[in-house]
């Protein structure tokens, strides 16, 4: 019989020092549901504690009337599409904003929010 042989795949050595899990906590997990649809109500009871959480709540807020809007846009044709991928951008771009600690708004729709 014929042997398989497997090729070695080497994955490349994840850089842990950029990653400062010390400000991982409950403000980062709360500063991230805002940008999950309805989960959005959970940090609304904790806007006074942290203006980091009411500046994610606010971007998180504006992402979630892009989310209305989208459940409409269904009536032109590839429209759903676009939105879909400005979605899925906006909401990678705001999650990572919250988990890295920074406060940049998000694109297009982040500047209307004062």
């Amino acid at each position: 019989m014929n042997k398989i042989s497997v090729p070695k795949v080497s994955l490349p050595k994840i850089d842990w020092s950029k990653w400062n899990f010390r400000k991982f906590n409950w403000m980062t997990v709360l500063a991230v549901l805002p940008y999950l649809y309805v989960l959005l109500i959970i940090p609304l009871f904790f806007r006074k504690k942290s203006a980091y959480l009411d500046y994610h709540l606010k971007q998180g807020s504006a992402l979630f009337v892009v989310y209305t809007l989208f459940i409409f846009s269904f009536l032109v044709p590839l429209l759903p599409w676009f939105m879909a991928v400005f979605i899925l951008f906006c909401l990678g771009v705001g999650i990572t904003n919250a988990i890295t600690s920074r406060e940049k708004p998000l694109p297009l729709i982040g500047k209307m929010i004062g």
